[in-house]
């Protein structure tokens, strides 16, 4: 089977049907604030993998931008972002109140679930650690060790 691989990694055939099944995942502004914070950071996996889009909104790439203060971390970053899908951000009061959450982290939720993305990715234990292994609005919580774990088999070599 003649094989072609796309720009953002994913592994086609030549009639352009995915090889795998393609993963959504919301990455949070934490995990976007410390992919690039070094060059050699196991966070920058999410945008090597097969069959996986990274995901975000303007919000945490803001709020990971706003943090960012060395030139190699925000270029790194510039680069990032350019590889990652941006999704509206999308009003909190939407997320279902079974989700309990403090109000200035309940927009991360509601742009996954706007999204309908598969995964939401955050390192923040305060405010989503209650969450994780549990699913809102569709998307599953987990931390980025825990999801990098869990998909090591997608990595590109």
């Amino acid at each position: 089977m003649n094989r072609l691989r796309s720009r953002n990694g994913i592994m086609l055939r030549r009639n352009c049907v995915p090889d795998t099944d393609l993963i959504c995942v919301y990455l949070d502004a934490n995990v976007l604030f410390s992919a690039p914070y070094r060059a050699e950071s196991r966070f920058l996996q999410f945008w090597s993998m097969v069959g996986k889009a990274p995901v975000t909104s303007p919000y945490a790439i803001g709020e990971a931008s706003r943090h960012t203060r060395r030139p190699d971390h925000r270029a790194r970053l510039d680069a990032l972002v350019v590889k990652t899908a941006i999704v509206s951000d999308a009003d909190a009061r939407y997320v279902p109140d079974s989700v309990v959450q403090a109000a200035k982290d309940r927009s991360i939720p509601a742009a996954a679930m706007f999204a309908s993305v598969d995964g939401l990715i955050t390192g923040d234990k305060s405010g989503f650690g209650h969450l994780y292994g549990y699913r809102v609005a569709g998307a599953l919580v987990l931390s980025p060790m825990k999801f990098l774990d869990r998909h090591a088999s997608r990595l590109i070599d």
